[in-house]
């Protein structure tokens, strides 16, 4: 089942006006397929910190990468308008493909894990020409998730699903909520009854949609457990996905992303060992691969730096990915925090991993 892997460092063309994103981490990034309206696939950037706790300034909060071709791309501001959502780190997005539309929800502002945090909901119009991105604010009702940080976000169907993260009244949370994208109502499901709450953990779609997958995340410390959710169903499963994970390095804040007809879900990177400065720091990071099964999420392997063209290690990071649907895909990844506590070093590099069924 293992997939073969090649690294690809893209050098994008900078903007002939404004330049490049300015390194950072805890950020988000969304791939955009092509559309009738814009021939040009996309990844659209948002958010993160260049200096630890402090939000990005709205004149460079939103980027796109137009994916004109593999040789060529390009990086282009989106400009903030009134309205756009305010300065924030560590919020989840994803992208809704009906109606290309990238949403944005939660994280913070503040220099607590605690302050100023968010549970707003924002939407990215992407249906137009690249260059006409439009941001709006959705007015949400329901039980509206509690306002948190570090947790992740999922599109399936006409649905976001958020797990997790940290609350601002309640700590580390192992929760999950679907907001229908046609009501705008959320709906609550309960926290995990198998996982203590975490922040930055990895959240795929697995079985082809038919599971949320929640694998690892820090906990007070780094872990390697994880469970699924039924999507059908509406409710966690009755079994842990724990005991198929042995063998998994505990880790937290990774990118990840799955692709079915490669049969394989992808976790890169993470912290390893937490920092002693906690997030304004620099803990100990991984630049591995791992595999786990696309259709149970068991874990298969882990495959370390090679020597080759291979990414520095890194977490804080996000990832985004396509799956082409004929055993290939690619997993799209930019920024996140390196080096160490004495040196943190954020980064500002944009990687592209092609994989392939062997």
């Amino acid at each position: 089942m293992n997939p073969r892997f090649i690294w690809k460092k893209l050098v994008p063309t900078p903007d002939p006006k404004h330049g490049k994103p300015c390194t950072r981490s805890s950020l988000g990034i969304s791939f955009l397929g092509v559309t009738d309206a814009c021939p040009t696939a996309r990844l659209i950037l948002h958010g993160g910190e260049t200096v630890a706790r402090t939000p990005l300034d709205l004149s460079q909060a939103t980027w796109s990468c137009d994916l004109t071709d593999d040789d060529n791309p390009s990086w282009r501001l989106i400009p903030s308008s009134d309205p756009s959502p305010p300065p924030r780190v560590a919020h989840a997005q994803a992208y809704h493909a009906p109606s290309s539309s990238l949403y944005v929800f939660g994280g913070r502002a503040g220099i607590t894990t605690q302050e100023q945090a968010m549970n707003d909901l924002w939407k990215l119009d992407c249906s137009g020409p690249a260059g006409s991105e439009k941001w709006s604010q959705v007015k949400t009702e329901g039980d509206i998730p509690e306002a948190r940080s570090f947790h992740k976000m999922i599109c399936v169907g006409d649905s976001l699903y958020v797990f997790g993260g940290c609350g601002e009244t309640s700590g580390r949370l192992a929760d999950m909520h679907r907001l229908d994208l046609v009501t705008h109502t959320w709906h609550s499901f309960g926290s995990s009854q198998h996982l203590r709450g975490r922040g930055g953990a990895n959240f795929l779609s697995l079985g082809s949609g038919q599971y949320l997958g929640v694998v690892a995340g820090f906990a007070g410390e780094e872990t390697n457990d994880g469970h699924l959710f039924d999507v059908k169903e509406g409710k966690w499963c009755d079994e842990s996905l724990t005991a198929s994970l042995e063998g998994l390095r505990p880790r937290s804040v990774c990118l990840s992303e799955s692709f079915p007809s490669v049969g394989v879900a992808i976790i890169f990177g993470g912290e390893v060992d937490p920092s002693a400065k906690g997030h304004e720091g620099a803990g100990s990071f991984d630049n591995s691969i791992v595999l786990l099964e696309e259709s149970t999420g068991k874990y298969i392997d882990t495959f370390p730096n090679h020597g080759e063209t291979w990414p520095e290690n890194r977490g804080w990071s996000d990832g985004t990915g396509i799956d082409n649907g004929d055993g290939s895909g690619r997993l799209f990844f930019f920024g996140g925090l390196s080096g160490d506590d004495a040196n943190p070093l954020r980064l500002d590099d944009l990687w592209a991993l092609e994989v392939s069924k062997a």
